[in-house]
């Protein structure tokens, strides 16, 4: 898992494998499922279906820190750091099917009898770290076109598509829209447009939808964000 786009699935087989100790909760699309009243106290794993982790910025608009996927784990920050969560939020971006595993079960039970499964819940920690420190980085460059370029390359790589030396088309449903896009990267939607309009100038792009993204010259893509 090379790429910094901020979604993580798939990242805890052993725990899927174990669901029968947790407690099966389902989500419908949009529905909170933690806020500041809320005390997570645990964990949860989603099996199917995607939840969005948020912020809401003291300017009013909702910034997208990341999304989690099936084979997943979500929540481990306020399971185990007591105190004030910020402004965090996770809500349900599509219908979810999840298990959720109490801090207790998991120190009393899962750490004695799995402790495979510690060691997936550290790697989970660590990929999100180091999407942070991605992002901290790009966030410090301060030229959207190329974080732009950058997100699309991660898509690309998300999606495992195989990418020859080569090869200069590719398309592909990316499973995400320009406005994702934009909230998931903290930039306006006219900004990443904008960028967009200029990838389709330069014959580089050539459609971006939820459903379909065509890249005519991919290389030139990866050469915009040579630093």
């Amino acid at each position: 898992m090379q790429y910094s786009l901020p979604i993580f699935e798939n990242l805890c087989p052993g725990w899927v494998k174990t669901v029968e100790l947790g407690i099966r909760r389902e989500f419908q699309k949009g529905c909170q499922i933690f806020d500041l009243e809320s005390s997570m106290n645990g964990v949860y794993l989603v099996l199917e279906g995607q939840v969005e982790i948020l912020l809401y910025t003291l300017q009013g608009p909702e910034k997208i820190l990341f999304y989690v996927g099936p084979g997943c784990i979500f929540g481990e920050v306020g399971c185990f750091v007591s105190g004030d969560t910020g402004e965090a939020r996770i809500r349900a971006r599509t219908d979810c099917v999840t298990y959720f595993f109490s801090r207790e079960l998991i120190e009393n039970t899962i750490s004695k009898n799995h402790p495979e499964l510690l060691i997936e819940l550290i790697r989970v920690a660590a990929y999100k770290i180091r999407m942070f420190s991605v992002l901290l980085k790009d966030s410090l460059i301060g030229d959207n076109f190329q974080r732009v370029c950058k997100n699309l390359i991660y898509l690309v790589k998300y999606k495992g598509i195989q990418i020859t030396p080569e090869q200069k088309r590719v398309k592909f449903d990316p499973g995400i829209s320009q406005q994702d896009l934009a909230r998931l990267m903290g930039i306006h939607r006219v900004t990443l447009s904008k960028a967009i309009g200029q990838l389709k100038t330069m014959g580089i792009i050539h459609h971006f939808t939820k459903n379909r993204l065509e890249i005519i010259n991919y290389q030139a893509l990866v050469e915009l964000t040579a630093e």
